[in-house]
């Protein structure tokens, strides 16, 4: 991803989580900020393939987890 993708997807993450605070518990939050940490560490200081691979790895983990706490998205499934 480059530079801006990656300020684009911080930017949404965290207005999701302003949005969805209330509806996640405090282990959720935790992932969530771990995720835009992730990313923004990711968009400062540019890794190696294989790690920056590992890191959009586990912060799209951390999102998916979210979006089917805030949206029980299984309910449908």
């Amino acid at each position: 991803m480059d530079a801006q993708t990656l300020t684009n997807v911080i930017n949404g993450l965290k207005k999701t989580r302003d949005v969805c605070s209330s509806q996640l518990d405090i282990g959720a939050l935790k992932e969530l900020d771990g995720a835009i940490a992730l990313l923004e560490r990711l968009r400062d200081h540019p890794q190696s393939t294989t790690e920056a691979a590992a890191l959009k790895l586990r912060a799209l983990q951390a999102v998916a987890a979210v979006v089917s706490i805030a949206t029980n998205l299984r309910n449908w499934l």
